[in-house]
Order: C-alpha cells, then structure tokens, then sequence
C-alpha cells in the first residue's frame, strides 16, 4: 500500500465530501448520521392501500413525482401500474435507476430489490456533479460504532434523495438485524462512513451477485488499506477541518 492522501474536496447538503487517492486510486468519502431507508426496488414496497414495506407517501403517489419510482400503468398513463400476479399481486411496481435489461419494464424483477441487494440511492442532483460517479459504480458503506461493513453500488438516484440514503439489504449489513423501510426499526445507528468509487462501474452494471458485489468493493479498497482502514479512515475524516485552512 502507498501513501493515502485525503483532502477536503467539497460540501453537498450539509455534508462534507473528501477526496482519496492512494498511488492514483482514487475514491471520495463522506460521513452521515442516521440515513433514511429505502424499500424502492423492492416488489412489495408500494401499495396503494399503503401496506407495503415501504411507505406510500415515499413512491410520491398520489401528490407528488410518483413517476421518477413507479412505473405507469401503459393503459391508465394517469396511474401507476400494478402487479397482477404473484405474492406482490396489487402493489405497484416500483423502479430502481439501475436495472435489469433482460426484462421489460413493466417487470418488477427488472428492478434491484431493496430487501435483498445492497445499494446507495443518491441525489441526482449530487450525480450531476462532475467526479461524483453514477449509478452501477461501486461503494463500501462502514458503521463507526459495530464495525460492519457493506458491499454494494449506486443502484438509484432521483429528485428527493438524501446523501447516503440507502436500501434495507444495506442497512440490515450495518445494524446485523432486519431493517425496514416503513417504520426505521434496525437501521444502523451511525456515524456511517461511505467510500464511492466513481467510474467503477462494469458492464453489464446489472445483475450482479453479492458476492461479486464483495469482491469487487474489496478490490477497490486493497490500494487504500483494505476494510480494516476503514474505521481510521473514518477517524481521519472526523478530524479534519470543515472548511480549507486559509492561505
């Protein structure tokens, strides 16, 4: 391992981002709090009697940009689509940015499903940024306080979304208990570190299995110390000055 700089690079939403390049591997960090969770992707995230894992008032129906996560019914445009069979028969399917192509949209299995894959969803309005990477890149999400990690990528992005927002599969790593969406039970109680990795993504970004997930994070993170330089990392963070020092 070579020498690991990090330096302050820019804030988003009250976050500080950081820079990290160790022998031109480079990465950005930032540190959250408590992150909301999501249950988007998933196939019972979202019904309209608001039953789902998920609640409605997150989908954007019936008020809000219902659109940017839920797919239209193709014969009511004004409606969401709902699925019409299966153990999710009623709930609308909801979408991810990141998906599978080998199905049809209409599909949920199209989509990452939350309970399962380890996913950030980010801002789009962040993403836009240049150096900020974009949905299929990967990232290692660490908690301060128990030390567990998660493996996975930028599976969604949108209007509405919170800098380190993240699935109940991801957030179920981090707390080591069954997280949901709907009520907050078993989220990770933070500080959370978040390594992105922009320009990671590989093609086809999706379907991937955790597994792959791991590894390929765990690759990554080799240059920069591995996953057990992520707590100094995120020590290191912690102590560095929120503004750049004056000159």
């Amino acid at each position: 391992m070579g020498v690991v700089l990090i330096e302050r690079w820019t804030e988003f939403a009250g976050a500080v981002l950081h820079r990290i390049d160790a022998d031109g591997n480079r990465a950005y960090a930032f540190r959250c709090a408590r992150p909301p969770v999501t249950a988007q992707g998933a196939p019972d995230a979202y019904h309209p009697d608001d039953t789902g894992s998920g609640s409605l008032r997150d989908s954007g129906w019936p008020d809000g940009a219902w659109r940017e996560r839920l797919v239209p019914d193709p014969h009511r445009p004004q409606q969401p689509l709902r699925q019409s069979e299966g153990a999710c028969a009623g709930c609308f399917v909801s979408t991810t940015a990141l998906a599978d192509p080998r199905f049809p949209r209409s599909n949920p299995q199209a989509y990452l499903d939350a309970g399962r894959v380890p996913y950030l969803a980010m801002p789009a309005a962040w993403l836009a940024q240049p150096g900020a990477g974009g949905v299929g890149d990967f990232v290692v999400v660490h908690e301060c306080a128990t030390a567990r990690s998660s493996f996975g990528l930028i599976g969604d992005a949108g209007g509405g979304r919170a800098l380190g927002e993240m699935s109940e599969r991801m957030a179920s790593d981090l707390s080591g208990m069954r997280a949901h969406a709907r009520s907050g039970r078993g989220a990770p109680q933070g500080p959370l570190l978040c390594v992105v990795f922009p320009g990671s993504r590989r093609e086809p970004a999706w379907p991937l299995r955790n597994s792959t997930l791991r590894a390929r994070c765990e690759q990554l993170l080799r240059p920069l110390g591995g996953t057990s330089r992520l707590a100094k990392m995120a020590d290191s963070l912690a102590g560095l000055p929120a503004s750049p020092p004056e000159e």
